[in-house]
Formats: C-alpha cells, sequence, structure tokens
C-alpha cells in the first residue's frame, strides 16, 4: 500500500449549496432531543463521539436549513442509527447477521421491543414511531424497503470482507449504491422537508433513474473522500478507487481520478435526463421540489465531507490531502 495518498480533485457540480450559509436554528435542540433518547437505549458510549464526529447537531443543521425542528430531528435520527450500525456490525460474525436484521425489521413493522433486544433495534423502534407521526404510510413503505436493502446488502459485504474479497468491479457497483445508505435517506426525504411527493412518481422508472444517478454520485463522492479512511480500517476495506486499483492494475491517484471523472459523467447524465421531465408528462411540482433537494444534498455533499472530523486523520497522522 503506497504511504503517500493521492490529491483528491475537484468534482465540477452544477447545482447551488446551501451549506454553512444558514445553520438551522433548532439544531442545538434537535441533537439533544436525540442524544437523550440514546441514554434510554443503551447505545454504547462510543456512539457519542461518532455522532460528534459528524457533526450530528451543527453540521446536519448545515445540510437542512429550511427543515422543521421535526424533519431536522427524522434525518438526525436516521444518521445515528447509520452510525451505530456502522459500529455494531464490525463485531458481528457474518452467520448472525440475518437473524439481527429480521428481528431489526419486525420491530420497525411493530413488534415490541424486549429487554434481549440490541440498541440498534431499539433505535429502529425509535425511528419507526418518529416516521409514522408524519402520518404518510406511503412514504413510510417506501423507506422500510429500502431499509430492507440497506441491510440486506451488508450481508454481501460481511461476506466479502469476512473472507478478505475483492469484487469485480461490475459486481461492486451493484453492491455499494445499496449498502452506503443514501436510499433510505432519499426515502426520508419528504417528511424531512415536508413535501410529499405522490409516490407513483417516485416509482416513474425515470425518475428511479434520476434517484439512481444521484445515489451513485455519492458513492463515488463519498469513496474518495473517504478513502483515507479505510486505508485506516483494520478490516479489508471495500471503495470504489481500490476495487478500481486491484481489477485495472492502477495507482491510487489513477484510481481517484477515475472516480472522480465518474462521478462527473453521473451528473452530467442526471442533467440530460431530467431535461426530459417535461416532455414525458412528469414536471409536477412536488416531484421537482423533490429532486432539487437531492440536488441540494449532492452539492452540499463534498463539504460536508472537508468540514467532518471523521473524515480528516489519515494514516502515520497526516492531514489530508
Amino acid at each position: 500500500m503506497p504511504d503517500e495518498l493521492p490529491v483528491l480533485p475537484d468534482i465540477p457540480c452544477p447545482f447551488p449549496t446551501t451549506f454553512g450559509a444558514h445553520p438551522h436554528p433548532h439544531a442545538d435542540a434537535a441533537e439533544n432531543d436525540v442524544l437523550a433518547l440514546l441514554e434510554n437505549i443503551d447505545a454504547p458510549a462510543q456512539l457519542k463521539q461518532r455522532l460528534a464526529d459528524i457533526g450530528l447537531g451543527p453540521l446536519t443543521g448545515q445540510l437542512y436549513p429550511g427543515t422543521t425542528r421535526q424533519g431536522l430531528r427524522l434525518a438526525m435520527l436516521y444518521y445515528a442509527q447509520f452510525c451505530l450500525h456502522e459500529d455494531w456490525i464490525i463485531r458481528q460474525d457474518p452467520a448472525t447477521l440475518t437473524h439481527a436484521y429480521d428481528r431489526v425489521l419486525a420491530v420497525f413493522d411493530g413488534e415490541p421491543t424486549n429487554p434481549a433486544d440490541s440498541p440498534l433495534t431499539r433505535l429502529t423502534s425509535h425511528l419507526a414511531r418518529h416516521l409514522h407521526a408524519f402520518r404518510l404510510p406511503e412514504h413510510t413503505v417506501r423507506f422500510r424497503t429500502a431499509l430492507s436493502d440497506y441491510l440486506g446488502a451488508h450481508l454481501w459485504e460481511a461476506d466479502l470482507q469476512l473472507h478478505r474479497r475483492t469484487p469485480a468491479l461490475a459486481e461492486y457497483r451493484h453492491l455499494r449504491p445499496v449498502v452506503l445508505g443514501v436510499r433510505p435517506l432519499h426515502e426520508l426525504y419528504p417528511l424531512i422537508h415536508l413535501q410529499p411527493v405522490p409516490t407513483h412518481l417516485l416509482g416513474h422508472p425515470v425518475v428511479e433513474a434520476l434517484g439512481a444517478m444521484m445515489v451513485n454520485f455519492h458513492v463515488l463522492a463519498n469513496d474518495m473522500h473517504s478513502l483515507a479512511k479505510e486505508l485506516r480500517a483494520e478490516k479489508h476495506p471495500l471503495n470504489t478507487v481500490l476495487v478500481l486499483r486491484a481489477e485495472k492494475g492502477l495507482t491510487l491517484q489513477q484510481g481517484v481520478d477515475a472516480t472522480a471523472r465518474a462521478a462527473a459523467k453521473e451528473l452530467d447524465a442526471y442533467q440530460q435526463l431530467k431535461a426530459a421531465l417535461p416532455r414525458l408528462g412528469l414536471n409536477h411540482p412536488a416531484l421537482t421540489a423533490h429532486l432539487a433537494n437531492m440536488e441540494r444534498l449532492a452539492a452540499d455533499t463534498v463539504a460536508w465531507h472537508l468540514a467532518t472530523p471523521r473524515y480528516q486523520a489519515t494514516p502515520h497522522g497526516r492531514a489530508d490531502a
């Protein structure tokens, strides 16, 4: 593994960013709500530091400056679940994950928790209750489907890591967009922003393709900025850059450059397809607002990565390039 980390190139983004411009006035209160809830589920002590490392209060507030306190709290609960799951899974035997995930989904579906449940299961129960409070069951169903896919993809990833297998790029392109967790977040957006979208529009193949392109962009941008973190990991690291390097015989720098080019192509393809929406009769105002919210997240994601302590440290204590 080369000692020097590559330079991260810019990814041209055509969408406006609001990150840092208007911090959410209720960010501290919403963060306190979530932290108090975590105290009641026996969350591991390190989770609080993990949430500080992603800027749960101040940085999430900058991602969602115009949401209600309820919407911001929902976003923070999802980020808390994501971090809790990421820490929890590294201590699990992959053979036990199917049962554990079945229990998580059963509690999401309404089964009561019990003292033997993991903090992840109990946090999922709280997340489900917050979702139901919005009284938009069609969006809850869509989130549940995305959550199930996200958990299932982690079985796949855990098997790769257990056997220290670097998959072919053709395989990894199917795994990585699901395991990253952006798709469930997108499914929460109509609730976070209080802008419900008719679900028949969200299920249209063109709209689904637009969402997939946005998820792919997040995968590629994240894998560039998380490369140092992945190289520090004790587990077998899986990352688009590393998969490209293994399959195509690239250097780390060449892998990063190829990843950046692929991210830019996803945004170009997204814009071209989005331009067809009026011709296809898909220029519904709620859908337009939903896509704008996803675009804003894409524009903000690079700034978020640069501002987040989680992605700053590198091997041997160097600062990121």
